[in-house]
Formats: C-alpha cells, sequence, structure tokens
C-alpha cells in the first residue's frame, strides 16, 4: 500500500515524516512525502497528516550527521530549503542510500536520487549567495537597518547568518515577504527569526526620508548606455525576482 506522508513545509517538519516514513517503510509500505498543505488527495495513497516533533527530527538530523556526513547534512537541509515539490521524496530515497553506502554516496551522482539532492542543494546555495549580494537595506528611524526579500527558496536562515557576522554592531531586520517571517538582529546579540508577523505594516510608521535614494536612482540612470540596452543579458546576471525589492529597479 502507498502512503503520503503530509508535513510541515520546514526542516523540522520534513525530518518529522522522514521518521515516520521509515517505520512505515519497514512495515512494507511504499512512502511518499509531501511538505506543505497543497497536495491532492488521490485513491492510489493513503495521505497521513504528520505532526512535527523535534525531538524525532533531532534523531534523524543527528544520524545524518554522524552515518553519512557533516556534508551530507547540509545538502540535505539545503534541499529542504527549496520549493521543488518532490524534495521530500528526494530526501527521503536520497537517505536510503546514505545509510547504506556512508559518506561515498555523496560522490555517487550516477544514483538519480543522489544527483537530485544535489541538484536542489546546488540551486538554494546559488540563490542565497545572490540574495546576499543583490539585498538592499534601507535605514528606518532609530537607526535600524530594513530589508525586503522574496526568494523563491526559503533562504532567510542562511542570509541572516552571513550579516550577523558582518554586521554584528547594527540593529537590522531582513523580511522574507513571502513567507511572512524576518531575521530580527539587535546590535551585539543573537539574531532571531520571527513568524507570522507583517515586518511592513509594523515599520511604515517609522520609515525616513532619505535623499541619498534618489541620488542612487539619478545616478544608476545616468550610468546608463541605452546604445548597450540588452533586457535579455541583464536577466541572465540579475533575474527579475530579485529586482523587486531592489532601489535601483522600483
Amino acid at each position: 500500500m502507498n502512503v503520503t506522508l503530509v508535513c510541515e513545509n520546514n526542516i523540522e517538519g520534513i525530518m518529522t515524516a522522514i521518521y515516520d516514513g521509515w517505520v512505515y517503510m519497514n512495515k512494507g509500505y511504499s512512502v511518499n512525502i509531501h511538505p506543505g498543505s497543497d497536495y491532492a488527495p488521490t485513491f492510489f495513497s493513503k495521505f497521513i497528516s504528520i505532526e512535527t516533533d523535534n525531538s524525532k527530527a533531532e534523531r534523524v538530523i543527528r544520524s545524518i550527521k554522524i552515518k553519512i556526513s557533516e556534508e551530507a547534512y547540509i545538502a540535505v537541509f539545503r534541499t529542504c530549503m527549496n520549493f521543488a515539490e518532490d524534495k521530500g521524496d528526494a530526501v527521503f530515497e536520497f537517505l536510503k542510500y546514505g545509510y547504506r553506502y556512508g559518506e561515498r554516496v555523496m560522490k555517487m551522482l550516477h544514483i538519480p536520487a543522489v544527483m537530485r539532492v544535489m541538484e536542489l542543494s546546488r540551486k538554494t546555495s546559488n540563490e542565497a549567495h545572490s540574495f546576499i549580494e543583490f539585498i538592499r537595506f534601507e535605514e528606518l528611524k532609530g537607526n535600524v537597518l530594513y530589508s525586503r526579500i522574496e526568494p523563491k527558496c526559503d533562504v532567510l536562515s542562511q542570509v541572516y547568518a552571513h550579516f550577523q557576522n558582518r554586521f554584528p554592531n547594527e540593529n537590522w531586520i531582513i523580511y522574507d515577504q513571502r513567507r511572512i517571517k524576518a531575521a530580527v538582529h539587535q546590535k551585539g546579540m543573537t539574531t532571531v527569526l520571527v513568524e507570522g508577523q507583517n515586518m511592513d505594516q509594523l515599520v511604515k510608521d517609522i520609515r525616513k526620508e532619505d535623499e541619498y535614494e534618489d541620488l542612487w536612482k539619478v545616478f544608476f540612470n545616468t550610468i546608463a548606455i541605452n546604445e548597450r540596452y540588452n533586457p535579455k543579458c541583464q536577466w541572465t546576471h540579475l533575474p527579475k525576482w530579485y529586482r523587486k525589492n531592489m532601489l535601483e529597479h522600483e
């Protein structure tokens, strides 16, 4: 019999589903893992809702690091942060080989499940690096830096880790508008994640006029060479979804 385990779309939820999925697999079930609630039940699979259990998730994470490698866990984590619908199944299949072959599995790219995890992990990592490069901050009243992003993958944890090291003595907020969660950093303290709070509404009354924003727009438009305008080439280097919250493209 086929079972589809429906879990929360985060690392803890997916790891919990993998823990329970292993139990079902050992009972002879064919297991699929679906993160998120946007699924369509079918006649050919029994859908089971999985409640996130942090203790189960931690046991799976620890086993990946010990029985396979730290590198394997990083790849699994980044895959779980991807937006692909098959990421749960990809990780589950990858771990079947990982627990069998150990750290050697990372080089077994001829195995489709391994190749798929490497592909999704790479895409997540690339998007995180791009947002680190292209992110824009505005200064709010009270000397708080504020930035808004809308990544396809859930890269906020990777992005804020960079700025936590880069700006440890600044107050800043990075808000993921797509997922309604924010990384909030207070000077000299550890960054915390805040979920379910619309930061745009909170900060709208403390925005301040900044003449340097207008100067930057003028500079950006002035240096442009009309004869060399090539939007297709520009989109290759800076895709459209990065531009929405970039000052010079507003």
